[in-house]
């Protein structure tokens, strides 16, 4: 019989709710029971048993009304018994090895032998499910290169540039004439 322990995952993401706010806005006469606010959050979002077999997970859907169960298991390797390995040990060993895969979470491995427990995740972090791909989307189409812009001035120098002075002749600051607003 196969088990796991995981903390629950709860809809927000986390594995505990947070601690109850008091909402500020209540009604006259009406005080906040961090309690009751808590008992609430627990019965719209609650937890899973922390021990439960891979039987009692819910099922998958792949595609349609088809449903398949959430572990695949399957004993691989030489099942044979024996009995040669160590003649001190009176149980017969096996070189078999038990594969548990999560359908679930594709990537997510657990291997038995020998009295050990492995487990192994090699997948991308997403749920299965019909709306997500385990392909990767393709790369947009490469484009080509913009029109490069042509030097300008550095426009925070390291000198400071040099100062043109424009030369105003003496009679062209007597010949300007306020403009007419027509």
């Amino acid at each position: 019989m196969w088990v796991h322990a995981k903390p629950n995952i709860l809809i927000n993401g986390r594995t505990n709710h947070l601690a109850p706010e008091d909402p500020g806005d209540l009604p006259e006469g009406e005080e906040f029971e961090p309690e009751e606010a808590k008992r609430v959050m627990e019965a719209a979002d609650p937890y899973d048993a922390l021990l439960k077999t891979i039987t009692d997970d819910s099922q998958i859907s792949t595609g349609g009304k088809f449903k398949t169960v959430a572990w695949s298991v399957r004993l691989c390797g030489d099942t044979t018994e024996y009995c040669q390995f160590d003649p001190a040990q009176k149980a017969p060993r096996s070189n078999a090895v038990v594969v548990v895969r999560s359908l679930t979470w594709p990537g997510a491995y657990s291997f038995f032998y020998d009295g050990k427990v492995q487990q192994v995740y090699l997948g991308n972090g997403h749920k299965f499910g019909q709306e997500t791909s385990n392909f990767p989307v393709n790369p947009p189409e490469v484009m080509a290169d913009p029109e490069e812009y042509e030097d300008g001035p550095e426009p925070t120098p390291l000198e400071e540039p040099p100062k043109v002075e424009e030369e105003k002749a003496e009679g062209d600051e007597a010949e300007e004439e306020p403009e007419d607003d027509d």
